[in-house]
């Protein structure tokens, strides 16, 4: 009988073993897919957490929902020597605006007052309010801007109005001004601006038609020399042929360096 109960014995202990191996299968499965799934979650998580940190970050840029506001401003270096400038004008605008100049042709009336006196007010009255302009402003903090200086304009832009415009006049000159005409900027370009002459004075370089503080103590009546050339094209430089020396008041191109920031 001990003979013929032997097999018997086997085969229930080879069951035995067989459904403990299942049950040990069965509970690393369990285990793994828990320790998968906790992993899924914790990066999820963590990217749902980053794209919430960079939204926050975004918003603190663009205001407004659909208007999509974006507050930036344009750090604003002269690079000239003894060439100071005068106030800013400053606007934003769209495409439907009056461009604030065309190479080759005569300049307005209200850019040529910017040119030959410093004074954006002109240019500030023409622009605001009129078409496919957002704002039109002076920027004048710690005017005027010498060599070396640095100054930072705040400006803000719009999906519809994307575009910027400022102006400024070499103040030691009859009618050389830096600009910006109507671009769309972003933060990270970096800009070099050639001096222009708006045209309007003939460039006799007499303190008599320069209002800047080169001639304060010899002629400070500022009065327009006329004959200009007719038309806005790049400022050749300062020659020395009238009140001021040149070797003190020429520049070499480019005249202003201008860096777009948030």
């Amino acid at each position: 009988d001990t003979t013929t109960n032997l097999p018997s014995t086997a085969n229930q202990e080879m069951k035995n073993v067989l459904q403990s191996s299942s049950i040990l299968l069965r509970t690393l499965a369990l285990v793994l897919f828990v320790v998968v799934s906790t992993t899924t979650e914790a990066k999820g998580g963590k990217s749902s957490s980053s794209s919430r940190s960079s939204g926050k970050k975004m918003n603190k840029r663009m205001k407004g929902g659909s208007s999509r506001t974006v507050d930036m401003k344009l750090r604003v270096t002269n690079i000239m020597r003894l060439q100071p400038l005068s106030p800013f004008f400053v606007m934003v605008h769209n495409y439907e605006a009056e461009e604030l100049f065309e190479f080759g042709y005569p300049p307005s009336l209200e850019l040529a007052l910017l040119a030959e006196n410093g004074d954006p007010m002109s240019l500030v009255d023409k622009y605001q309010g009129s078409r496919g302009v957002l704002s039109a402003e002076v920027f004048s903090m710690g005017a005027p801007y010498f060599g070396g200086d640095i100054v930072d304009i705040p400006f803000s832009t719009t999906r519809q109005y994307p575009l910027v415009t400022i102006a400024s006049m070499g103040i030691n000159t009859n009618d050389m001004f830096v600009a910006i005409n109507g671009q769309r900027l972003s933060p990270g370009e970096v800009l070099y601006l050639n001096g222009l002459d708006a045209g309007s004075e003939e460039n006799n370089e007499l303190c008599g038609s320069i209002p800047g503080p080169a001639c304060a103590m010899i002629n400070a009546t500022n009065v327009r020399s006329h004959n200009g050339e007719g038309f806005v094209y790049v400022h050749p430089g300062f020659f020395g042929i009238g009140d001021l020396p040149d070797g003190r008041y020429d520049w070499r191109n480019p005249a202003v360096k201008v860096e777009v920031m948030y």
